[in-house]
């Protein structure tokens, strides 16, 4: 992958409508606690990541922007420790797959806060995770969702990388 620092990726409407037609699996926590035993569990979004960590879990790496479309009167804080990022909504920063990829290659837990948004940090996740992998992520309006990795969908992710436009700050 060819990018450099201030670059972004940019989904499209049509990559973007791609994602939003997935069907998501819908899951519980003690679906995930079954399917993430002995396999790292990542999750991405504050509801999601605040289900998991009351249901004792603690995913391995959790990307959270401290806000929520779930609950206007729910209020996400800052964690000590936590990474800092920017990444713009509809984007996926250069420094966000760069972030997830030495997370992930490091092998030492890690929660990242965004700036922006954080929604689409899920496909740099496919990305770079090994398979068997699960990720939870909040679906808007339906709930939490989950899927472990595998060679198909890391596929499908490629490609959908593959065709986003690139943008790059002068």
């Amino acid at each position: 992958m060819q990018l450099k620092s201030g670059c972004k990726f940019v989904v499209s409407a049509s990559i973007n409508a791609e994602i939003a037609a997935t069907n998501h699996t819908l899951c519980t926590t003690d679906e995930i606690k079954y399917l993430g035993n002995g396999v790292r569990i990542i999750s991405v979004g504050d509801f999601t990541t605040a289900k998991l960590e009351a249901s004792g879990i603690n995913p391995f790496l959790q990307i959270v922007d401290l806000k929520t479309k779930r609950s206007k009167n729910a209020e996400y804080t800052h964690v000590e420790g936590s990474i800092q990022i920017r990444n713009d909504p509809g984007t996926i920063s250069h420094d966000m797959f760069e972030l997830i990829r030495d997370i992930l290659q490091q092998g030492k837990p890690a929660r990242i806060e965004v700036t922006g948004e954080e929604d689409l940090a899920v496909l740099p996740i496919i990305y770079y995770s090994d398979d068997n992998t699960v990720v939870a992520y909040g679906v808007p309006d339906v709930g939490m969702a989950c899927m472990r990795v595998n060679s198909h969908l890391k596929l499908i992710v490629n490609d959908m990388i593959e065709r986003m436009e690139i943008e790059c700050q002068n």
